[in-house]
Parts: C-alpha cells; structure tokens; sequence
C-alpha cells in the first residue's frame, strides 16, 4: 500500500473519530438540558398539585363563594329531605 493511501486512510479514520466525538458531546449536552427541562416541569407540576390543594380547600372556598356569589352555608334545621 502506497504511503498516500496510508496517510488518507489515518486522515479519514482521525476525521471519523473527531466527528463520533463531537456528536457524542453534542449528544451528552441535549440530554443534560432535557433532563433539567423534565426536573423544572416536575417541580412546576408539584406546586400546582399543592396550589390546587390550597384552593380547593373550605377555608378559600367559603369566603370567595361568600363575596362572590352571596352563598352562605346552609343550616341544619332548614334542610328539607323530599321523598318520592
């Protein structure tokens, strides 16, 4: 084999082994920035889980349906059970 083909054949496998690695590292920062995506939006996800929690509690409820609606809550003695 010619020492052209031999330093063409170097150059070529040293070019393929240059490119495997810089689309691995490409590779490797893509997946990190997914990954801390995913945590961001787990994180996010929890705290509307818990603000959903808050709000649906009878202690926002009550007030706002009070203000909003002019609701107040039902007494005991003026429920009327109707039987068909």
């Amino acid at each position: 084999m010619s020492t052209f083909k031999v330093v063409c054949l170097i150059a070529l496998v040293a070019f393929f082994v240059l490119w495997v690695r810089t689309e691995v590292n490409r590779s490797g920062r893509t997946i990190s920035q997914l990954q801390n995506e995913v945590g961001i939006k787990k994180a996010r996800n929890q705290y509307l889980k818990l603000e959903i929690l808050r709000l649906s509690g009878p202690e926002v409820i009550i007030p706002q349906a009070q203000e909003k609606f002019g609701l107040v809550p039902i007494e005991p003695q003026r429920v009327v059970v109707v039987e068909e």
